[in-house]
């Protein structure tokens, strides 16, 4: 999906604006329609009440009254009591006009005196009918609001003998009007004003947690992400800039051995540790950091690396690899070639040795042919210094201690089988028994060639109990310095730091897997003694069960 031209903070401050502009504008017009209305109904109320007022007025009464019976002189009336009370009651409450007429709607009081005696310029019909009446209308004095209210006869029989009319003119109306559409309309402007920073503050705000990332970005990211995970072979887990998990596929789940790994204690605390290395930036913005742990029976190869985007650290992902299968076959392959190479030597060495015999019972040399054979038999196919090596009679665990007896020759270490060795039976899966048993042997050959003792022996013990398979591998080396320690070389050994421990034992992934093999067969492999009373170094005990069949 192409990647819009507008920034994903820019489109959102738009649609924030047009609806903020949108909602103004409504609220403003409905408003400023409340803000009329409550002026004309204010206006329009004002005029009833002082209509209202005047025309309970004794003096109204009265002239209303007299003028009914008698008529109305002009001359008198513009001097009257009704005329200075109309005028002042307009003055003190700043209307336009008020009007005062008998019951033919002749004027008895107005603002004009000349206009006094003659009829007003509006209908009186309603008023005078005896009902109240509020109207918007065009008079002598322009387009007012009018109110007008009936005046009863002071006599007090109910008789309407004229009217009471109140004017305010719309112009006064009007500026009353554009105060509160300008004062709605300020307001509305202030909102605006107010938006629009927060719509920026909100924008950058957005622009930052989401990277400058769209929404549709956004939605196919977390389709693709779903897609990805499911489909990995590989286990992830997401971190985030502080640390915290935030993201597991179900790989990672099932190499961890755990149904849900929802937070950072259910992850083991060497992942821990890499991703904090990381996220510390110890080793470099684009620097992966390797490291092989082991899990329960698993072997994990985990690789930590800092994700980073736009110069601004968003996390960290860990990979996670299953490599046990890798390894043990691995290993396997490297015993099978172990073998392979002490049995084609064997081959040779076994051609060489009939060619010795033919050339003897070609010569007729028959006693030196016979004592030869019998030689051959006590020190068997090929005569290498590995003392013992007459006691296994098993060709595959045979075949693995010679060639790992040239091999220690090689760097100086005796190694030898232990006199009180006995193996009955065949084994039915060399590849396993001897990837253990030649891994306890590289190490504690390793060991001893890396000190400086006098003896340098690495003695193989193998028993058989019917089935079973027993075995003890011990060596003149250093020993190991405390149980925790010799637990380490286990575990420890995995972290990746492609350096010994101490004493050599532990290097790389060979004990880890020495034990997860063993397992799998249902034995173990274990720390016998960190220093052997006999020999002084350290001591691996090995049980194999159902590994072992008998002859045929």
């Amino acid at each position: 999906m192409p990647r819009p031209s507008d920034s994903f903070s820019r489109r959102v401050l738009t649609s924030q604006l047009a609806v903020i502009i949108v909602v103004l504008t409504l609220a403003a017009v409905i408003f400023s329609w409340l803000g009329i209305r409550n002026v004309t109904d204010t206006t329009e109320t004002q005029a009833l009440a002082i209509a209202r007022t005047l025309s309970t007025d004794s003096v109204v009464t009265q002239a209303a009254t007299d003028a009914s019976a008698r008529g109305i002189s002009p001359d008198t009336a513009r001097t009257s009591d009704v005329q200075k009370l109309a005028m002042e009651t307009g003055a003190r409450n700043s209307v336009d006009f008020v009007v005062v007429t008998d019951d033919r709607g002749l004027r008895l009081a107005h603002p004009e005196p000349s206009l006094i005696g003659k009829k007003v310029s509006t209908s009186p019909d309603a008023a005078l009918a005896g009902h109240e009446e509020i109207t918007h209308q065009a008079g002598t004095l322009g387009e007012t609001v009018r109110a007008k209210v009936p005046v009863y006869s002071s006599t007090g029989d109910g008789t309407v003998v004229g009217e009471v009319s109140v004017g305010i003119r719309t112009s006064a109306v009007g500026a009353d009007v554009r105060r509160e559409v300008l004062a709605i309309g300020g307001l509305a402007a202030a909102a605006l004003a107010v938006g629009v920073v927060a719509s920026i503050a909100l924008g950058r705000r957005l622009k930052r947690q989401t990277l400058g990332i769209g929404p549709e970005e956004l939605s196919q990211m977390a389709q693709h992400q779903e897609a990805v995970l499911r489909g990995l072979d590989d286990g992830v887990l997401g971190f985030s800039p502080d640390g915290e998990l935030t993201l597991t596929n179900q790989t990672a789940r099932r190499l961890l051995g755990q149904d849900a790994v929802t937070d950072l204690a259910s992850v083991p605390e060497e992942i821990r540790r890499m991703v904090a290395e990381v996220l510390g930036g110890d080793h470099g913005d684009d620097t992966a950091l390797r490291r092989r742990i082991a899990v329960a029976d698993r072997i994990l190869l985990a690789t930590a690396v800092q994700v980073r985007r736009g110069g601004m650290s968003v996390g960290g992902v860990v990979t996670l690899r299953d490599e046990t299968q890798v390894l043990t076959m691995s290993r396997q392959l490297a015993s099978v070639t172990t073998m392979a190479d002490a049995l084609r030597a064997q081959r040779h060495e076994f051609a060489n040795r009939l060619h010795t015999v033919m050339g003897l019972v070609g010569t007729g040399a028959y006693g030196e042919a016979e004592s030869y054979l019998g030689e051959i038999l006590r020190t068997g196919p090929i005569g290498a210094p590995i003392q013992g090596v007459e006691l296994v009679d098993d060709p595959y665990l045979r075949a693995l201690i010679e060639a790992k007896g040239t091999t220690a020759a090689e760097s100086g270490v005796d190694l030898r089988v232990a006199e009180d060795s006995l193996v009955l039976g065949r084994v039915r899966d060399p590849e396993d028994v001897t990837l253990i048993l030649g891994n306890l042997i590289d190490n504690a050959v390793r060991a001893v060639a890396q000190c400086d003792a006098v003896s340098r022996v690495v003695e193989i013990q193998l028993l058989s109990d019917r089935s079973a398979l027993h075995a003890v591998v011990t060596d003149t080396g250093p020993g190991i310095a405390s149980e925790e320690a010799g637990e380490a070389a286990f575990e420890e050994g995995m972290s990746g730091a492609g350096a010994p421990d101490a004493d050599g034992h532990g290097l790389g992934i060979g004990l880890a897997l020495c034990r997860r093999v063993a397992g799998r067969h249902g034995g173990r492999v274990w720390l016998l003694a960190r220093h052997d009373d006999r020999l002084g170094g350290a001591s691996f005990g090995v049980i194999l069960p159902d590994v072992l069949e008998e002859k045929e």
